[in-house]
């Protein structure tokens, strides 16, 4: 019996676990999309081809850091953080 105890206990720890980390990796995803917006929104040519195609490279016309309001400066701050925080990739 207590092997079996032992064994559940186990089982369920690492099924949090694993449940923490898919829900970590599914906010970091979320933080960097906020990110990309409000760089698409600037006109912010990415390199990469997936975000090209999401945010219509062809109309984008910066390469370099754009300039941004306030409020998007404060967003873009905290969006960092959170995923300095969580550890995001």
């Amino acid at each position: 019996m207590m092997k079996f105890t032992i064994a559940a206990i186990a089982s369920l720890m690492t099924l949090l676990a694993a449940t923490h980390a898919t829900a970590n990796e599914q906010q970091c995803q979320k933080l960097q999309d906020d990110h990309d917006v409000i760089y698409a929104s600037k006109g912010f040519c990415f390199k990469d081809p997936a975000k090209q195609a999401r945010f219509d490279g062809k109309n984008c016309h910066l390469s370099k850091e754009p300039k941004f309001s306030e409020k998007e400066q404060q967003r873009l701050d905290q969006i960092k953080q959170k995923q300095k925080e969580l550890n995001c990739k």
